[in-house]
């Protein structure tokens, strides 16, 4: 059985996380006997495509000294145009919250179902390219 992150219907009472846009869902969620906190999808625009992941955790870790705040993000889909790619094979990135917006069922749910499934290799190298873009701005 596959479990999905939770995605908020729309927007409610959220934590106040580093990143721009609608505030995020808070709360626990029981799944079968296990108590479990929602993990919130995220959105990483770039200029040509769209990076959708699973929030696992917030690094607020060095602020004080000027970091930046750092997720520990999922990778899940990238939609470039009309296509979509499952990116669930691919590495966790640490990458900074500038740029995440909150995304939402109704925005995240059709793409589950129009996503491709390419090889491992093939979706690291679409990931790869797509964080280059967004470094090169």
């Amino acid at each position: 059985m596959t479990l999905w992150p939770c995605l908020p219907a729309q927007c409610g009472s959220g934590e106040d996380l580093p990143i721009r846009g609608r505030p995020l869902p808070a709360g626990r969620t029981e799944v079968g006997s296990v108590l479990t906190s929602p993990r919130p999808i995220l959105a990483l625009p770039g200029s040509q495509a769209t990076l959708y992941v699973e929030l696992i955790q917030v690094s607020l870790h060095n602020l004080e000294a000027g970091s930046p705040a750092l997720l520990w993000v999922r990778p899940l889909l990238l939609k470039q145009g009309s296509q979509v790619w499952n990116l669930r094979s691919t590495s966790d990135l640490l990458w900074p919250a500038a740029g995440f917006v909150p995304a939402y069922a109704e925005e995240v749910l059709p793409l589950l179902e129009q996503a491709g499934d390419p090889l491992p290799q093939e979706a690291r190298q679409r990931l790869q390219a797509f964080l280059q873009q967004v470094c090169q701005g």
